[in-house]
């Protein structure tokens, strides 16, 4: 797969930066009941291209990444962390 290639099929399906996968596919459904496409193939194509990149996508694992994903379990944890509360 090329970065030109996936860039389209990326616009093609009108996809967010930052989206999921889940995102990727509820678009994907939209897109298909809406029938906003001009060749079915072409838009089948796409979404399995990104679904390939998603997939094959190495995940950081990080607390970095998962407070991005979660922020209410940062603040969370930053208050069950604090003195004052002692733990929760």
């Amino acid at each position: 797969m090329r970065y030109s290639e996936f860039k389209r099929a990326v616009e093609l399906l009108g996809i967010p930066p930052g989206t999921s996968l889940e995102g990727v596919k509820e678009i994907y459904r939209r897109r298909v009941k809406e029938g906003s496409y001009r060749d079915l193939a072409e838009l089948n194509a796409a979404y399995r291209l990104v679904v390939e990149f998603c997939t094959r996508y190495p995940l950081a694992f990080s607390q970095e990444e998962f407070y991005r994903t979660y922020p209410e379990e940062a603040i969370r944890d930053g208050f069950y962390n604090h003195p004052l509360w002692e733990g929760g």
